[in-house]
């Protein structure tokens, strides 16, 4: 494991001994975990999609507002102007 070194002021110090003995924590385990919630990693992403992925259920939610305009996939498909095949 990585050994980081890092600076806060005095007050911060206080405070973040404090948080950490309040969650039954080192405060070295304490930032870890604050550093590991802030950046996470390729695997946390990896888990959230394994969990999601294709679990939706139910209609799709209707669009209102969306920039995307059905009329620039035709034109990029080689559709006509109508949304149909050319």
């Amino acid at each position: 494991m990585a050994h980081l070194n890092i600076y806060v002021p005095d007050e911060l110090e206080d405070r973040v001994r404090d948080r950490a003995q309040k969650h039954g924590k080192s405060v070295s385990a304490y930032l870890a975990d604050l550093v590991r919630k802030d950046v996470g990693s390729p695997a946390d992403w990896q888990a959230f999609l394994d969990a999601t992925w294709g679990q939706w259920e139910g209609e799709s939610p209707e669009i209102k507002d969306s920039p995307f305009n059905p009329k620039d996939v035709a034109d990029f498909d080689g559709g006509d102007d109508e949304g149909g095949p050319a």
